[in-house]
């Protein structure tokens, strides 16, 4: 999908998308390959995590916010945002969630373990091993679970994105 600005394109993993193509939540990947501004999109927070590069440096009204590889950065999408590269291209993963009408989080988790509340599960970096209930499930670099029918699921190997979201 285009993005608002026409600088890029995101891929959407997931979203609660309606016909009319409106959103309360969405997923996505983007590659961004040069510096400039971030689309403002009103009434959003955004979760975002470079999973691919070196990292770039958001001015986010004007304060500065280091977003290094595989660490969740938090900040309003109505808000003037400018990104500078690090050291070339990165790849992220984005989510945003219209505030009042929805919550979540989003992490990158690399230890085995528990993933409490996670409604999407993006393997990163390479391949990954979820135990979703009684079943494992082996993931490619992107692949996706985005419904774990079980409550309990757990990341065995690899790193992993974890998403929780929640309508209000």
């Amino acid at each position: 999908m285009p993005w608002a600005n026409g600088r890029g394109t995101s891929y959407e993993i997931a979203s609660d998308r309606s016909d009319a193509g409106e959103w309360t939540w969405r997923l996505a990947m983007a590659p961004v390959n040069e510096d400039g501004p971030f689309s403002r999109i009103e009434c959003v927070n955004r979760f975002l995590a470079v999973v691919e590069g070196a990292g770039m440096l958001l001015s986010v009204d004007r304060k500065k916010l280091q977003c290094k590889p595989m660490q969740v950065v938090r900040f309003r999408g109505d808000a003037i945002t400018e990104a500078v590269l690090t050291d070339g291209p990165i790849t992220d993963i984005n989510l945003m969630i219209r505030r009042k009408e929805a919550e979540g989080e989003m992490a990158v988790v690399s230890d085995s373990g528990l993933l409490n509340e996670a409604s999407i599960i993006v393997a990163l970096g390479g391949s990954a091993q979820v135990k979703c209930g009684d079943s494992t499930i082996e993931l490619e670099r992107h692949d996706s679970i985005l419904e774990c029918d079980a409550e309990i699921s757990s990341l065995i190997s690899g790193t992993v994105c974890v998403v929780s979201v929640n309508r209000l």
